[in-house]
C-alpha cells in the first residue's frame, strides 16, 4: 500500500521540477507539419519574474527561426508565456504542475524589435554590486525594493549571450523597468491554437532526474555513496 505522505512528496518534487522546467522554457519549438515540416525555433530572449506577495512565477520568451541550412522562408518569430501559481503545487495533492503555457505570433515586429534593442543596450550596464572574496556566506550590500519582482533576464545576439539575475530592486536603481518590459512584450503576444505545436526539452520531464554524480579528484574515480540521501535538496 502506498504511503500517502510518500505520494505527496513525490507529487511535490515532480510539480516543482516540471514547473521550473516549463518556466525556463524548451530548447526548441517545432511547428505542426502543416506549417513547416523541417524547421524549428529557439529562444533569443527570456524574462522570468517572481511577482511580489502571491508566489506567482511567470516567464516570457521570444523565439525565432534557427533552422539549419535555411536561407529563406523563415518561420515567423513567436512569443511564449508560462504562468505558474507555484504555491498551489507545494501541497503535493497535484500529480502535474498547474503551470500554463501560451504561444503566439508577434503582433508588431517593429515594436518588439525596438523593445529588444532597448533592453540589449541596457543589459551590459545593469548594476552589479562589488563583494570580493566571500568567506562567511557574505552578500553584497544592495538596496532592495520588495514592491518589485525578483527576476532573471537573458538575451543572445547570435555571437554573444548575457544573463542577469537579481532580487527585487527599484527601476531607478536598475535603470530599467522590468514591469514595463513585461507589459510591452505581453501586449505583443497574439495567441494561436497550439494544436500540433511541440516543445523539446533536454530530458523526459515525467522522469525523476538521476542522482547527483560525484568524482573523487584523486585518481578521478567515481565516488560511491553507501547511503545516498534521498532528501538531498539539490536533487
Amino acid at each position: 500500500m502506498t504511503n500517502p505522505a510518500s505520494r505527496k512528496n513525490f507529487n511535490r518534487r515532480r510539480c516543482l521540477r516540471v514547473g521550473r522546467a516549463l518556466l525556463e522554457g524548451p530548447t526548441a519549438i517545432f511547428p505542426p507539419s502543416s506549417v513547416d515540416d523541417y524547421g524549428w525555433l529557439e529562444a533569443d530572449f527570456s524574462l522570468r519574474v517572481k511577482w511580489p506577495g502571491n508566489n506567482i512565477h511567470e516567464s516570457l520568451h521570444v523565439f525565432s527561426d534557427d533552422s539549419m541550412n535555411r536561407d529563406d522562408s523563415f518561420l515567423a518569430p513567436m512569443i511564449r508565456r508560462c504562468l505558474w501559481k507555484r504555491s498551489v503545487d507545494i501541497s503535493g495533492t497535484n500529480e502535474w504542475p498547474t503551470a500554463t503555457v501560451e504561444l503566439g505570433f508577434v503582433r508588431d515586429r517593429s515594436r518588439v524589435d525596438a523593445l529588444l534593442r532597448n533592453v540589449h543596450r541596457k543589459l551590459s550596464g545593469l548594476p552589479f554590486a562589488e563583494l570580493g572574496l566571500s568567506t562567511q556566506r557574505d552578500v553584497a550590500d544592495v538596496e532592495l525594493d520588495f514592491n518589485e519582482p525578483e527576476f532573471r533576464i537573458w538575451a543572445r545576439n547570435g555571437v554573444q549571450s548575457i544573463e542577469y539575475w537579481s532580487l527585487p530592486v527599484s527601476p531607478a536603481t536598475l535603470g530599467l523597468s522590468l514591469r514595463e518590459v513585461h507589459a510591452e512584450l505581453l501586449a505583443e503576444l497574439a495567441p494561436i491554437s497550439q494544436s500540433g505545436w511541440r516543445e523539446r526539452y533536454d530530458h523526459d520531464l515525467r522522469e525523476e532526474p538521476q542522482a547527483p554524480w560525484e568524482l573523487q579528484l584523486v585518481g578521478l574515480e567515481p565516488f560511491i555513496s553507501e547511503s545516498p540521501d534521498l532528501d538531498d535538496p539539490l536533487r
